[in-house]
């Protein structure tokens, strides 16, 4: 009888390991502590159910090939269940998805609205109302409009959607082509020595920011990713460096979570303010919708996370401080 119980509790055990599902997420960087935090949330949950989420992808500032390549390994490896990709390049990795034979949606950054693969189910940031948001915040930061540096990266298929919803709610949405720069809409106006960063890398992010401070010396610059507040004291060291010679320029970002560094920034002036998104619930919604397409449930095309605004001062009353 002993060895009767063992031997049905070993093979139970192996029943529940057997039925563990291990679900990957494909970050753009491991690096980024915006997908540690995703991937966190959606270990956590999965572990209620006895499944496991891995976090996949290179540690090195965001890289089409780089992902390309941790996408091709999890296809070929047969140790996921379903995949979901926050997209860098979206042509270039679609064509990497094309023969998937295991369920896959994106997460943060979806594919072009042009793509194959954009009915790919998505769970993020409303990105068009983030860009929106940011716009709200530049109007409360400088009502007078004037020459704004839109800090972002190349090809991340977000990112360009935040950027021209930002774009268009400075102009008073008038009608801009995608990618189109401000050049007078709505009292704006967008120097050509403003850069682009080449990759998402914060080290040449914060020195972008200082050579823009130093030298374009804009009334507004608006990062729409966290890129330059990363490392929160080379930030804030930075600034306090310069001095007076950042003070005519106000600063906005979009951040993951809201850290104490980053009210601190708020504090002392040195940010006018942030838009946050939730990358714990975004963790926690990837896993959900992933279990679902595993177990041929119907899923969400589209499952926006939270995002919310923090100004450094109370915004007027149409700008209004707001949770979606």
């Amino acid at each position: 009888m002993k060895y009767f119980l063992i031997f049905m509790l070993a093979a139970c055990s192996a029943q529940v390991v057997a039925e563990a599902q291990i679900f990957g997420l494909v970050a753009k960087s491991t690096s980024d502590p915006n997908f540690v935090l995703a991937w966190h949330a959606c270990d956590k949950a999965a572990q209620g159910n006895g499944d496991f989420c891995e976090l996949l992808g290179s540690s090195e500032p965001a890289n089409a090939h780089l992902q390309a390549r941790a996408i091709e390994s999890a296809l070929t490896s047969d140790r996921y269940a379903a995949i979901a990709v926050s997209v860098t390049q979206s042509s270039f990795i679609a064509d990497r998805l094309d023969e998937a034979s295991i369920p896959v949606m994106t997460f943060d950054s979806p594919f072009k609205k042009e793509e194959k693969l954009a009915s790919l189910p998505y769970v993020g940031a409303d990105n068009e109302a983030f860009g929106r948001d940011l716009g709200r915040l530049a109007l409360a930061a400088a009502p007078g409009a004037g020459s704004i540096c839109i800090m972002t990266v190349d090809h991340d298929p977000n990112l360009a959607i935040r950027v021209d919803a930002l774009r268009r709610y400075l102009a008073g949405d008038h009608p801009l082509k995608s990618g189109q720069r401000l050049s007078g809409e709505g009292g704006w106006t967008e120097p050509t020595r403003c850069p682009k960063l080449p990759s998402a890398n914060h080290r040449e992010a914060l020195h972008q920011l200082t050579g823009i401070l130093l030298d374009v010396r804009p009334d507004l610059l608006v990062s729409v990713g966290h890129w330059p507040i990363v490392n929160e004291r080379a930030f804030i060291a930075t600034m306090s460096a310069l001095g007076d010679e950042q003070l005519n320029t106000q600063i906005i970002a979009g951040v993951g979570k809201i850290s104490t560094g980053h009210r601190e920034m708020l504090r002392q002036g040195l940010l006018q303010g942030l838009v946050s998104i939730d990358f714990e619930d975004m963790g926690r919604l990837v896993y959900e919708q992933l279990r679902y397409m595993v177990n041929g449930e119907a899923v969400s095309q589209v499952t926006y996370t939270k995002s919310i605004l923090v100004p450094a001062q109370p915004l007027l009353d149409d700008q209004a401080l707001k949770v979606e």
